[in-house]
């Protein structure tokens, strides 16, 4: 084995012939042996022949000490004896039509599978941001070949769509669909649309027997969610997160606070309104987790709360609503939750403020979804994580206004890929232009 070649990654039958330093890149030139298989693209024959010496070449390579590399060969070409055809020669380790090696290739392409730019991906391979572009395009993702016994579904702001060539404009959706697997903690699909209609249509793909493996659902307080559900997948129980409940009960706190702000402002109140003003976090705050949140400032902020509650009385009751919640959220096992939720809606169900009675209506409503959540031990939670991951992705790429390549990018970096010890197949398959099944 040759150790330069083995460092440079240059395939072992090369031959380093120079290298030069030049300002943008390092150039390598090699020479290459003649290949003893020489098959005509055209006919697919062996009897080919060197007809002349050929072209030179240069094709793009890894990055060597924050350097690019450009690497030279002599290419001949060659003169199939059958067809009479002409063509030159194209060695395995250069691709077809991107100017590049297949190493630089599988680097951005592993690349493309971590939360980064376009931008950064192309500066850190010193290569043009078009080429990453080039090398997305060869990334194909076909749709789920089955569905997982835990589904989770939830919707994200997106703001992307498909490029109309004839009227020469983007058709956005603002919302897109994310789809994933809650027991391998993975994306399966990402859908464009979030309509209760695109949603039946796209799942009534599968087959009935295929949806019935479905065990688990697993949503927001969304009708066209549950809706959905009740349709498609007869035997799923449907599971809403707590998650949802808690942020619920989280705006009616804050509901009830601004509403008694807004009575001392236009009372000309200025030390009630300033009370209120900026406990919003405190309110939010799990009595649990006071201590460890607030550290030394936990005398002082148990005390604006209670100044805040002497002036607001509905206030404290919504507080004390969210925080018997919390409890129950926490107790064990189902029986007790079971029980105490049963008070807690009894309890609030007839409360005198508007926004406590909304919103214990509101999880009434939904309850037997909820206690679905702490019977089985399901949650939404896998796609509220992926949901962040994504928000990060768009920040860092200032928005993708293609939705195939916003799917792409969000199924490889987050999708069942990323759980793959070997990626040697997957990139194989990109290789050759097939779907990549999930």
């Amino acid at each position: 084995m040759k150790t330069s070649n083995y460092i440079a990654r240059l395939p072992q039958e090369a031959t380093i012939k120079s290298m030069e330093h030049l300002p943008d890149y390092d150039l390598i030139t090699i020479h290459l042996p003649a290949a003893k298989q020489r098959l005509c693209p055209h006919c697919g024959s062996n009897h080919c022949v060197i007809k002349d010496s050929g072209v030179w070449q240069t094709v793009r390579h890894l990055v060597y000490g924050q350097q690019g590399t450009a690497i030279a060969f002599h290419k001949r070409r060659l003169l199939c004896k059958d067809c009479r055809s002409t063509f030159y020669e194209a060695p395995y380790w250069v691709h077809d039509s991107l100017h590049m090696t297949w190493t630089l290739f599988d680097a951005v392409l592993a690349d493309l599978m971590e939360t980064l730019s376009m931008t950064e991906i192309a500066r850190r391979h010193h290569i043009p941001e078009g080429l990453v572009h080039s090398v997305l395009q060869y990334v194909r993702f076909g749709r789920p070949y089955s569905l997982p016994e835990t589904l989770c579904i939830d919707e994200f702001k997106g703001n992307s769509g498909i490029w109309s060539s004839n009227r020469q404009k983007w058709y956005l959706n603002k919302y897109h669909c994310n789809i994933s697997d809650g027991d391998s903690h993975a994306v399966i699909d990402i859908l464009d649309q979030i309509s209760g209609a695109y949603l039946q249509k796209y799942f009534r793909i599968f087959s009935p027997e295929e949806r019935r493996q479905v065990k688990y659902f697993c949503c927001d307080m969304s009708s066209s969610f549950s809706s959905l559900a009740k349709q498609v997948f007869p035997n799923a129980k449907i599971c809403i997160d707590p998650f949802h409940v808690i942020k619920r009960l989280n705006d009616m706190v804050d509901a009830v606070r601004r509403r008694y702000q807004n009575q001392f402002r236009d009372a000309g109140d200025t030390a009630g309104y300033h009370k209120l003003k900026n406990i919003s976090y405190l309110l939010k705050t799990q009595e649990i987790n006071q201590t460890a949140y607030w550290g030394r400032r936990y005398e002082q902020n148990l005390l604006r709360l209670q100044e805040a509650f002497l002036i607001a009385p509905e206030l404290y009751e919504a507080y004390e609503a969210l925080q018997f919640f919390h409890d129950i959220v926490l107790s064990f096992p189902y029986s007790v939750q079971y029980e105490n939720l049963t008070e807690w809606i009894h309890e609030y169900s007839a409360s005198p403020v508007e926004e406590i009675r909304s919103a214990a209506c509101t999880v009434r409503h939904w309850r037997g979804y909820i206690q679905n959540s702490w019977k089985y031990g399901k949650s939404n939670s896998i796609c509220e994580g992926f949901n962040n991951k994504v928000k990060v992705l768009k920040r860092v790429s200032f928005g993708l206004h293609s939705f195939q390549n916003f799917r792409k990018r969000i199924l490889l970096t987050s999708g069942r890929i990323k759980l793959m010890h070997d990626k040697s197949t997957v990139f194989e398959q990109i290789r050759t232009g097939k779907e990549i099944l999930l």
